[in-house]
């Protein structure tokens, strides 16, 4: 009997989630929010390369916040099949840090809780909370450069990166998102038909209905966070969600600024001057988890409506997760990086 696409995804999951990924790196996983009762935390990771012990580098190092996706209703912040190699290798190349968040999860909050949480971790990232948990870690004299500071996202973290950019443009130096979801409202997420994602089928709107029923049965379901989770976990409720064209009746769709062409619509129409910062984002032709012609949309957006916008667009063939494989040496990557990184670290010579 031949294996069910889903179990062959999960096959191909786990065959990346190489154990050796973050050797290069200290991690500590620290808290940046609980709720009001106490019971519940999210947290994020923050990767420090070996190496900043040395004397060498103490001082301020750059920054690069980096977003996990999973439909927002799956995934973690250190889930390595989903952690790209070569943002791993440009914070070594670059002696930055990385900071890796959490955040809660569809269906049990909406999306407006969702970049509440990513507001609650920007403030806590700017708060001078973050550089005695790094001396405590053994990294005295390591600090965070505020002034160089990089999202980068993938799939909704590109999504969560892009509205990021917009709530603080001049806090952000670049952003780099990875076939983000910047369209929700097009009928991919809201209408049903045969829409396979990375080969699986639809799966039944059953497993999504059975899954709110079960939160509508527990006492004070809403305060329940559920801030993590590592395929397979959800990840079947995320597909039946998004292939059901159910993701708007859990994220919303009334509140346009939960849509970042919307936001930024009325942004516009209400005469605020944008200057968002250098974006570079890259979409495989053949996503079939996240559409290209959203990122095209968008891009197309900011060169009509806001012409100074800086916004690189790199489109090829390949499905979601096209740069698994690419490294720092990858032409369509390194010349992306080699913007960003003149922008990010304010050096014409920088490293890539």
């Amino acid at each position: 009997m031949p294996t069910p696409p889903f179990f062959n995804l999960l096959n191909a999951l786990e065959s990346i989630n190489d154990a050796e990924k973050y050797s290069a790196f200290h991690i500590i996983n620290t808290g940046y929010k609980t709720s009001i009762d106490g019971n519940f935390h999210i947290t994020a990771d923050i990767l420090i390369s070996h190496t900043l012990r040395d004397t060498q580098y103490q001082g301020p190092r750059p920054v690069i916040v980096r977003i996990h996706g999973g439909f927002l209703v799956t995934g973690s912040s250190l889930y390595p099949p989903w952690f790209s190699n070569w943002i791993l290798e440009y914070a070594l190349l670059n002696n930055a840090i990385i900071i890796s968040p959490n955040y809660r999860l569809l269906p049990e909050v909406s999306g407006k809780d969702i970049l509440d949480d990513m507001n609650d971790f920007w403030h806590w990232l700017h708060s001078g909370s973050v550089d005695p948990i790094i001396w405590g870690a053994g990294y005295q004299g390591i600090t965070l450069d505020q002034s160089s500071v990089l999202v980068v996202g993938e799939s909704a973290g590109g999504y969560l990166a892009i509205q990021l950019a917009i709530t603080y443009p001049s806090k952000i130096r670049g952003v780099i998102a990875a076939y983000p979801m910047v369209d929700l409202r097009s009928k991919f997420y809201t209408e049903i038909y045969s829409k396979p994602i990375v080969g699986v089928p639809n799966v039944p709107v059953s497993l999504l209905d059975d899954h709110l029923a079960m939160m509508a049965t527990r006492e004070n379901n809403r305060t329940e966070w559920i801030t993590a989770a590592d395929p397979p976990n959800r990840l079947e409720l995320a597909f039946s969600t998004v292939q059901n064209g159910k993701f708007l009746d859990v994220f919303g769709s009334k509140d346009r600024k939960l849509f970042p062409i919307e936001r930024l619509q009325d942004l516009i129409s209400a005469g605020k001057w944008i200057q968002l910062p250098l974006m570079f984002i890259f979409h495989g032709e053949q996503d079939s988890a996240v559409p290209v012609d959203s990122s095209k949309k968008f891009v197309r957006f900011l060169r009509e409506k806001l012409p100074h916008a800086r916004v690189m667009l790199h489109t090829q063939d390949g499905d979601h997760g096209f740069d698994a494989d690419a490294t720092l040496e990858t032409p369509w990557l390194r010349d992306g990086l080699e913007r960003i990184s003149k922008v990010w670290l304010e050096s014409p010579s920088s490293n890539l």
